[in-house]
């Protein structure tokens, strides 16, 4: 079911890997032990979502973190056709707009 939205080679290429990243909070001795300045870490994850049951097919996967700057919304994806794409949303495209500037890195579109 996910993290891909189809059934086909991966199309990304080494070194990048398809994962999402949380910020996690580092320990007094963690900090320490890593000679560290900030008391959290960036920690990369990678996922693997199974079910027995069919489910609806995703369009496309987002692979990064969606870049917003005024009026437009960038976004890394992983298409149902097993091609990456770059795409730009903007204001004109309204609803897709709108539920594009809600999304998250690793969520369907």
């Amino acid at each position: 079911m996910a993290p891909c939205p189809h059934h086909l080679p991966c199309p990304i290429a080494s070194p990048d890997w398809c994962h999402f990243s949380r910020r996690v909070a580092r320990s007094r001795l963690h900090r320490l032990a890593k000679e560290a300045d900030v008391p959290w870490e960036d920690e990369k994850f990678i996922y693997l979502a199974a079910s027995r049951k069919t489910s609806l097919p995703a369009q496309a996967r987002i692979l990064a973190p969606p870049r917003a700057s005024k009026g437009r919304i960038d976004l890394k994806l992983c298409c149902a056709d097993g091609v990456l794409q770059d795409r730009t949303i903007s204001k004109r495209d309204g609803a897709t707009f709108k539920t594009a500037r809600r999304r998250d890195w690793g969520e369907t579109i």
